[in-house]
């Protein structure tokens, strides 16, 4: 399994308006690509930034969400991705 670890600036976006994107367009978004399994996502911190942590089945799937929702994209509003890392998942509970 591979985890797919996203922080978002979203310093910009009103709060409701970002959960609103987040829980209708976003996460259904991530959830419909190949080899998803499951994913958590967390509100920004004081600081602005939001992170989520999604599972892929295999890193080819992965690396296609980050493709898609890398550094520099905007997933919604003016949110802007600024870190982004694949790594192996070495234990799940």
């Amino acid at each position: 399994m591979v985890a797919v670890l996203i922080e978002v600036d979203v310093r910009g976006v009103e709060r409701d308006a970002g959960l609103t994107a987040l829980r209708e367009q976003i996460v259904p978004g991530i959830k419909s690509l190949p080899g998803f399994q499951s994913g958590t996502w967390l509100t920004g911190n004081r600081a602005g930034k939001g992170l989520s942590l999604t599972l892929w089945d295999i890193e080819t799937h992965a690396q296609a969400m980050v493709d898609r929702f890398g550094i520099g994209s905007n997933p919604a509003m003016s949110a802007s991705v600024v870190r982004c890392e694949v790594r192996e998942v070495a234990a799940a509970a």
